[in-house]
């Protein structure tokens, strides 16, 4: 027989989207109380009460607590059961039960910024980088899960030779310096990873020539789901004209869409004004950035992960 819990100790089940809509139902409209509520949903008191205050759209911010106390309940609280879910989905997210959000681009950017530039999932995670919101023990639970691929260079390594222990350091320093060296250009402004929403909405009215879109084709996968051909197409629209140009490139490595976009600037140079890109990793690296906005003083925006309506002149060309 089991132990009876004692009334301060029940565990209620948590509140979840039907919940949400029937709190909804019985507060607007059946006027019930938080009590009542309560226990047509056997959920405890305190829940409601946290339930409608965050799920609540009337805004009194104008008003004292003196003056808002004063207004009766239903009257001070509109309980939207929309709101109440997108404010407890953001919260499962931070608290690390996300996995269900992992997508292919989410997946890329995670790994680029552990592997390539040496991030730790803590500081992608306080950071908000490149709309990554998740949290850091869901990214390392992604990783335990073998659902993403983290390089464990921040690892000590055993049994090094003199000469690979100098090697190590030489390396370490220069990733030291070049780190130095981009966090001044990025302080001064030059070298910046602009989010699509700092855009000028002249850009979005098409009446001005000069904004470019970018994308990488790759070729399709075989039968056996591998690529053969590691080659690429580079694509540039321009926004107004729709004007399409193509540029064959030997990889998506960084270095062959760098060679490819100095083909594409050497041509067109003078009639671009700004690019926007999506969140792939060969726009991300800096190597890539340094060039557009240090070397051609053209700003480039990064579209939000998984919006390709963001880039639709290119994306569904």
């Amino acid at each position: 027989m089991t132990k009876k819990l004692p009334p301060d100790q029940v565990k209620y089940p948590r509140i979840h989207e039907n919940d949400r809509h029937l709190i909804e139902h019985m507060w607007n409209d059946e006027k019930l109380t938080q009590s009542e509520i309560a226990r047509k949903l056997n959920r405890s008191q305190s829940a409601i009460s946290r339930e409608l205050k965050q799920g609540n759209i009337f805004d009194f911010s104008n008003l004292s607590q003196r003056q808002l106390y004063n207004l009766e309940i239903h009257s001070r609280i509109k309980y939207s059961a929309l709101r109440g879910q997108f404010i407890a989905t953001q919260r499962s997210v931070r608290r690390g039960n996300g996995s269900k959000l992992l997508t292919d681009e989410l997946k890329e950017l995670i790994e680029h910024w552990v592997n390539v530039e040496h991030w730790t999932p803590e500081q992608i995670a306080e950071a908000h980088v490149s709309d990554i919101e998740v949290s850091a023990s869901t990214i390392r639970n992604w990783a335990r899960q073998g659902k993403i691929y983290l390089r464990p260079y921040y690892r000590k390594r055993a049994n090094n030779t003199d000469a690979e222990k100098v090697k190590i350091k030489t390396q370490y320093q220069k990733q030291r310096e070049i780190d130095r060296l981009r966090s001044k250009l990025k302080s001064q402004g030059i070298l910046v990873r602009h989010s699509i929403y700092e855009r000028p909405p002249k850009i979005n009215t098409r009446r001005q020539f000069g904004h470019w879109e970018i994308d990488l084709v790759l070729p399709a996968k075989g039968k056996n789901g591998e690529i053969n051909d590691k080659s690429a197409i580079l694509t540039l629209v321009e926004r107004k004209t729709r004007f399409y140009v193509l540029v064959k490139i030997d990889s998506k490595q960084s270095f062959d869409v760098i060679k490819g976009f100095r083909y594409f600037y050497k041509n067109y140079g003078k009639w671009v004004r700004t690019i926007t890109a999506d969140n792939g990793i060969e726009f991300m690296s800096w190597d890539f950035l340094e060039v557009v906005q240090q070397e051609y003083k053209t700003k480039i925006y990064y579209a939000t992960p998984s919006s390709p309506q963001e880039r639709g002149t290119n994306e569904y060309k």
